[in-house]
């Protein structure tokens, strides 16, 4: 009995010294490898890295005590080490990181996992607004992320003059094409600098011009749905999304998906919109989506790309040069003898998705908040019919045309202050600051550190609007005293990377506005109280607006 007792207690004082050693090795990782660099991206080699240390700790000991006594002191040992390691992480994090001044909430310094939180009912954008009124103008979102409320940190984030880089900030790293990035998350500036060079010439004003009929086209047949329909309410928000689904296919792709016809949204657009969801609704939790594209698991988003590269496959079939669309000035680079920027087919389809990535749904939100406000204050509408009817027939007898329509002060009022209350790019992408970090009113940001401006809140701020939560089209024009800073108005990003496609969003949303007003007066239908495209919007990295019903009514 005696002789037992001293082999427990031997086998007992070896289990304690095997824990500790376990412990001083999660403690070493921390230290020395997890503490250093940028490591979301690497997540299944981590995950099949203590996959690999388990079996090669617990072979052994199973081998040796058996698979009960062998298994149980290597799940003792293993857990010491998973509970230093994240012991470690978390002290680290919150007591002695170099963002560790700056407040927020606790979740949040200790682990991206409180993006989710804030995500919870896809709404991060309001989500983090609440942030700021909380814990001040700086707030750390993440471990190593904060939310910067100040026009002093754009042009510090996002000017070409700016040491801060998308590479290791979050999501722009995984976001690629077998390997290929798209335009908006190329991590390196040379290689967005001759990419960009390509899509720019798709976006000059012959170009915008060369796209204006196909645009008045899908007008057209929106109005001739919207009559058809014999003031039975309808959807404006789905309709929006539609509108700019089938123009992107006709001046993207010179493609008809037809929708608006439909009345529905088709296979592609829906999987567009649930691959972008899903990335929101993980609050931009980047290892997830890491681990499983590591694995090859695509799931919608790999159904989406597959819809993509067989569109752009049909359409580069059909190229010459009178085809007048966006995806023809790709194709044009990928078959010349020296190509400037798409040098091989993943490029050219990662490409052809951000077409329709980038020109639907941003485009869309506008279009739906702008018939809300239009409909929820009539003397708005009014005066907008006032206003674009000076310019019906100026130059093409019977149509609207976008050089007229630009020179219409109020409809450029009433877009932009539509932009500035409902930013399609609610959070913006985020960046990571240079080894010598950034000062931002006269705050040291280390470097190092993702940082982002997010533009809903930033465009909502009383510190830079006067009642900033109110639709007034006036401080655009007549009353520029409810502008206190200019700065904050940045729906389009600013710098070298800024929204290639403005001109064609703003192109795309006069002529929209303009035949709408001009043919029909609308407003909210029997039981709608316009509450539900605010609570029932969704961020889905591109803000989706909540349904909203309409009646229209023709003009005599």
């Amino acid at each position: 009995m005696e002789a037992l007792l001293r082999f427990s207690l031997a086998t007992s004082h070896i289990l304690k010294r095997q824990c500790i050693a376990g412990a001083a090795f999660g403690l070493l990782s921390h230290i020395l490898y997890f503490v250093r660099g940028y490591h979301d991206t690497q997540a299944l080699g981590i995950f099949a890295g203590h996959i690999m240390m388990y079996t090669a700790l617990a072979a052994p000991l199973v081998a040796k005590k058996g698979v009960y006594a062998g298994g149980l002191t290597a799940s003792a040992i293993f857990a010491s080490y998973l509970v230093a390691l994240f012991t470690s992480i978390g002290v680290y994090r919150v007591f002695f990181h170099r963002l560790s001044r700056f407040p927020g909430p606790l979740a949040a310094k200790l682990t991206k996992i409180y993006g989710p939180y804030t995500a919870r009912n896809g709404q991060m954008h309001i989500e983090q607004n609440k942030l700021f009124e909380k814990y001040g103008d700086i707030i750390r979102i993440g471990p190593n992320e904060l939310l910067i409320l100040s026009t002093d940190a754009i042009p510090k984030i996002h000017s070409a003059k700016s040491g801060c880089r998308k590479r290791d900030a979050g999501i722009y790293n995984i976001v690629t094409y077998k390997g290929e990035y798209n335009l908006d998350s190329i991590l390196d500036r040379e290689e967005h600098r001759w990419r960009r060079q390509v899509w720019e010439r798709a976006m000059t004003t012959k170009g915008i011009h060369s796209y204006e009929n196909s645009t008045r086209m899908v007008c057209k047949t929106f109005l001739g749905k919207v009559a058809a329909l014999e003031g039975r309410p309808i959807d404006s928000s789905l309709f929006s999304l539609l509108i700019t689904f089938d123009n992107m296919g006709k001046i993207g792709f010179s493609h008809q998906f037809g929708t608006i016809e439909a009345g529905k949204e088709n296979h592609m657009l829906g999987l567009l919109e649930v691959t972008f969801g899903q990335i929101a609704q993980l609050g931009e939790l980047v290892w997830p989506l890491a681990f499983f594209k590591s694995l090859g698991v695509g799931g919608d988003s790999a159904k989406f790309d597959a819809l993509t590269r067989k569109m752009a496959d049909t359409r580069r079939e059909a190229q010459t040069e009178e085809i007048p669309d966006i995806f023809g000035h790709f194709v044009a680079d990928f078959d010349s003898q020296k190509p400037t920027a798409f040098f091989n087919k993943s490029i050219l389809y990662s490409d052809a998705g951000l077409i329709l990535i980038g020109a639907t749904d941003t485009i869309a939100v506008v279009l739906s908040y702008a018939f809300y406000y239009l409909a929820k204050n009539q003397s708005y509408q009014d005066r907008l019919y006032e206003e674009v009817t000076s310019a019906f027939g100026n130059t093409v007898p019977g149509e609207f045309t976008n050089n007229d329509l630009s020179k219409i002060q109020y409809l450029e009022a009433v877009i932009n202050e539509t932009l500035r209350l409902e930013n399609p790019v609610c959070n913006n992408g985020a960046r990571l600051t240079p080894l010598e970090g950034i000062v931002v009113n006269g705050v040291w940001i280390p470097g190092g550190s993702a940082v982002r401006v997010p533009g809903y809140a930033m465009q909502r701020s009383a510190k830079a609007f006067v009642q900033p939560d109110e639709f007034i089209p006036e401080r655009w024009t007549t009353r520029p005293e409810l502008i206190l800073d200019s700065a904050a108005f940045f729906p389009f990003i600013t710098g070298p990377n800024n929204c290639v496609g403005k001109r064609l969003a703003m192109m795309v949303l006069r002529l929209v506005l303009a035949y709408t007003v001009y043919d029909f007066r609308f407003e909210f239908a029997r039981g709608e109280d316009g509450t539900a495209i605010h609570t029932k919007a969704k961020n889905n990295l591109i803000l989706k607006a909540g349904p909203l019903n309409l009646v229209f009514t023709k003009r005599v």
